[in-house]
């Protein structure tokens, strides 16, 4: 079997102002044609399941472009078609091939192009053929239609979000592909619209692990190989976006049609109850300033760099120091010029400094402040998932009256406790910490935090969906509208 493997994704947020280019894609994957040597991490770990699933199986494999950016606004078109015509000119040169394998985000959009991944996938369906094996895997954050189903044979999302199942999720692709290529399955595959937009974590107490767990145990029986909740990404204005199920089948089209309805129409029941609730930023700040026996976590969720924003507002630090609050800390905010004068003039200086607010309209007013450097890291990461590390670039942890303040030259969200540890911040020694994250880190605090909220801040990612300026996303929909789908839920 000849084998050919790419990737290319990022996520795209519509509301965001400052674009994606091709120095944002080598920033944080960027490997030509050689996946094995590519630094563990969530983005190159697709990629590098497949080319060691393929060697076992005694395959060829052509390798070309991997390439994966942190999200943002909008991809810019010569970033895009750059990288796009680059995987079909070496898929080109690499001849005939019976499958393809490609690692996507799902919710990429560049100028000119609302679908980046339907573009890709639809191009390449055109110089392999119809005989050829497509095989995608996709962020359950995605906008996806019948223009991608059409032009694969295979799709699967992770399962999991906070997201820590791509590496598993690529095995299941590449082990349905496989089975495909065989004879052994005849894969059939199924949306159905849930006509949703919101946030669903998987982990969260309430409907959403039980439903994950019905869709586990019935894959592999009476016919179905795969199940998918897309959950959408909601900072998107497209008429494609919103949450869909997606259903793959053994041979049956009817059958992929019946069972994408059933488990669509099973998490719209569950949609309200499995929505990530949200606390108003003034009642965290007064919950901040009461001491308990574990810290508070407050994750500003607006400014997360997950969702496209820049990570660079300051609005939680200024009301941390309006409030009197001294026993905190803010991790990570994105400044890399604030980290490059806190390297010029070295630990211990102290100085007047410009925080934050740079990025783009949405980051609001910087703060000025006297800073105290207290520590510096060159080339820094964290650890996420074994031995996966997520670069941070240079770091820099200034004190703003009693508060540690975690700079990055490039933008992060946290991943793991090791982004405060490795630079000197004890998060058990504090009364607040204010986090640049939406959910990911939710089961890494659960044992050592007294409570966690999640804090609708003022930013580019607001989770007020009413109060976001969509004008192309296709109504009805929930919550925007009651009951869309007319099922009395």
């Amino acid at each position: 079997m000849r084998l050919f493997i790419a990737t290319l994704g990022t996520e795209t947020n519509t509301f965001a102002s400052f674009p994606t280019g091709l120095e944002d894609f080598k920033a944080c994957l960027w490997n030509e044609g050689d996946i094995a040597s590519a630094a563990p991490s969530p983005w190159s770990g697709p990629g590098q399941t497949w080319l060691r699933r393929a060697e076992q199986e005694g395959w060829e494999v052509i390798q070309s472009l991997f390439a994966f950016a942190s999200p943002a606004g909008p991809t810019t078109r010569v970033a895009y078609e750059t990288m796009r015509d680059r995987i079909l000119a070496d898929l080109r040169a690499a001849g005939p091939v019976d499958c393809v394998l490609m690692f996507l985000h799902g919710a990429m959009i560049a100028d000119g192009y609302d679908d980046c991944e339907g573009d890709m996938v639809s191009r390449i369906r055109e110089v392999v053929g119809p005989s050829a094996r497509i095989g995608l895997e996709l962020d359950l954050h995605a906008h996806i239609d019948n223009v991608l189903l059409d032009a694969a044979d295979v799709i699967v999302f992770y399962k999991t979000y906070p997201h820590i199942d791509h590496n598993e999720r690529a095995d299941e692709v590449f082990d349905l592909v496989r089975r495909t290529l065989s004879g052994e399955i005849d894969p059939k595959m199924a949306l159905f619209d849930c006509r949703t937009i919101g946030l669903f974590p998987t982990t969260m107490a309430g409907p959403m692990p039980e439903f994950c767990a019905a869709m586990a145990a019935a894959e592999g029986e009476g016919g179905i190989l795969s199940l998918s909740l897309n959950h959408g990404f909601p900072w998107a204005d497209l008429p494609q976006a919103g949450a869909k199920m997606l259903a793959v089948v053994d041979g049956d089209q009817a059958l992929a049609d019946r069972v994408a309805a059933d488990f669509g129409r099973r998490f719209y029941a569950i949609r309200a109850a499995a929505t990530l609730p949200f606390t108003s930023f003034e009642e965290a700040i007064l919950e901040a300033g009461v001491a308990g026996d574990r810290p508070l976590v407050i994750a500003d969720t607006a400014d997360q760099i997950g969702s496209g924003a820049p990570g660079d507002t300051t609005y939680v630090l200024k009301a941390f120091i309006d409030a009197g609050i001294t026993n905190a800390a803010v991790v990570p905010l994105w400044d890399p010029l604030a980290v490059q004068i806190c390297f010029q003039v070295g630990v211990g200086a102290r100085l007047r400094l410009r925080i934050g607010g740079k990025g783009e309209p949405h980051s609001g007013p910087p703060f000025d402040a006297d800073v105290e450097v207290l520590h510096l890291a060159a080339n820094s990461f964290q650890y996420h998932l074994g031995d996966e590390k997520i670069d941070v670039g240079d770091v820099a942890v200034v004190r703003v009256a009693g508060i540690e303040v975690l700079l990055t030259s490039l933008r992060t969200n946290l991943y793991s406790l090791d982004l405060m540890t490795r630079h000197g911040i004890v998060f058990e020694t504090k009364q607040v910490v204010s986090i640049k994250n939406l959910y990911k880190q939710k089961d890494l605090f659960e044992p050592i935090a007294r409570k966690q909220l999640f804090v609708a801040t003022p930013g580019t990612s607001n989770p007020d969906w009413d109060a976001l300026p969509f004008r192309r996303l296709m109504r009805p929909i929930w919550p925007l509208d009651e009951d869309p789908l007319g099922l009395g839920a």
